[in-house]
């Protein structure tokens, strides 16, 4: 069980900190279909993962926005403290002599006014309110494999518990004997019947299986703890699994996992991929509509009024008004160059999209033979350690019969009883790969 025991000790050890029994909430009881919806609703990515649709959502509508009538108002005042100053000739004045200095404008002054725009046609608003929609559509094929993600790691976590739990209690039930065992020994020792050496292998064997035992239910807790994580439960939930090995083993369709054809326009990573690439072409023809104008619609709309005294809220007195509308059509001209370099990027990021999409599709064919093939080897080695264990077990259980009777050496005892933990270890160890690349086997044939 190594693999197993190092994936857990290396990507989940942050977890072994975390109580396994606290007792503060009622236990909740989970097969993996319901972990997984469980998940679904509450595991930490996902719930993000919505918020980003939400997000893409608001995107789309602000876009769209763009295209409908804004309307801004603004409110000025002024306090004219020291009015400027005109110089009238006399001669203006129909006399002689000195010029006549006037001061011009009043005192206080306050302008009210609103303008109303309408975008008539623009092909950046066009565009881009369709690079929005394409965006919102992405993210959604983005919580589809997000979901298919959390998913197989909740199954795969789901079985590694379920694993460490089977083998604690093939460890347990063989520490249960080997403790026996040892008693026994020391009472033969005491009569004169072994020798202290005998005893003192026991005694060694009973210590390094203990050792394992201790070590296998601590992966047990790390295990237990990234499930509930991956669930997005506090840590003080207990949770119960319900299914066991043998509903994930018989599940396993072979025939077909290993005859079913597989087309790459199915498959969750294609499918974002030619969203994606959707998005970048959306950003080439965004790039090019630079070279078209702009036309919009405005309507001004003010009234002002001049005061020596501050009195705007009397009903005496004049406000002026003044409207205005008019048609706004902005050409690019000239840009040195930019414009056109802009495209060029554009369409370049276009080029390599078409190389990605050629490389991904062979990449998931090879990738589909290589999970195939494992998988299929899993399968055998699977059987075959099946078939070791039963036998090793077999082997040392008529190991210790024949110890207690005297026909069996304790050398032999302890050859039949290694060979029995590297039994039961490489069968742990092959049910774990097994499950685990039907999972991904699973995943990379399913028409999504």
């Amino acid at each position: 069980m190594s693999v197993l025991r190092l994936w857990l000790t290396d990507s989940l050890f942050f977890f072994a900190c975390l109580p396994l029994w606290t007792g503060a909430q009622a236990p909740m009881s989970f097969t993996l279909k319901q972990a997984q919806e469980y998940a679904f609703e509450h595991n930490y990515d996902l719930q993000n993962s919505r918020y980003d649709i939400e997000i893409a959502k608001k995107l789309v509508k602000e876009n769209t926005a763009i295209g409908l009538p804004q309307i801004n108002g603004s409110l000025s005042y002024m306090d004219n403290l020291a009015r400027p100053t005109m110089i009238i000739p006399a001669e203006f004045m129909g006399g002689q002599g000195e010029d006549i200095a006037i001061q011009i404008g009043s005192h206080y002054t306050t302008t009210l006014s609103g303008q109303i725009t309408q975008l008539l046609y623009s092909g950046q608003y066009l565009v881009g309110l369709q690079t929005a929609k394409a965006y919102l559509e992405t993210e959604k094929q983005k919580d589809v494999k997000n979901r298919m993600d959390i998913r197989d790691l909740v199954a795969e976590a789901y079985i590694s518990y379920l694993i460490v739990e089977e083998s604690i209690g093939i460890l347990d039930s063989t520490f249960k004997t080997v403790n026996q065992m040892v008693e026994e020994a020391r009472e033969f020792y005491r009569n004169g019947l072994l020798e202290q050496l005998d005893v003192e292998q026991m005694e060694l064997n009973k210590a390094t299986l203990e050792a394992n035992l201790i070590n296998t239910k601590n992966q047990k807790v790390i295990a237990y703890n990234y499930l509930k994580f991956l669930l997005g439960l506090e840590e003080n939930q207990i949770i119960v699994l319900t299914d066991n090995l043998d509903f994930f083993l018989e599940r396993i369709n072979h025939d077909y996992l290993l005859t079913s054809p597989f087309d790459y326009n199915f498959n969750i990573d294609y499918k974002l991929l030619k969203k994606q690439e959707y998005l970048v072409q959306m950003q080439f023809k965004l790039a090019k509509t630079a070279y078209q104008p702009n036309l919009a619609a405005f309507m001004n709309l003010s009234t002002s009024a001049y005061r020596e005294t501050w009195s705007f809220f009397s009903t005496d007195e004049r406000w002026f008004g003044s409207a205005a509308w008019g048609l706004s059509l902005n050409i690019p001209i000239w840009s040195s160059g930019s414009r056109k370099y802009n495209i060029d990027q554009a369409r370049l990021e276009v080029n390599k999209m078409k190389v990605l999409d050629e490389k991904v599709r062979n990449s998931l064919k090879l990738q589909v033979e290589t999970v195939r093939n494992d998988f299929s080897r899993s399968y055998m080695v699977f059987l075959n350690k099946k078939q070791s264990l039963q036998t090793a077990t077999k082997i040392y259980e008529q190991t210790v019969i024949k110890y207690r009777q005297g026909i069996s050496s304790s050398t032999d005892l302890n050859q039949k009883y290694n060979q029995f933990l590297i039994a039961e270890t490489e069968y742990t160890q092959a049910m774990f790969d097994l499950l685990k690349s039907n999972i991904a086997l699973v995943k990379l044939l399913e028409k999504v």
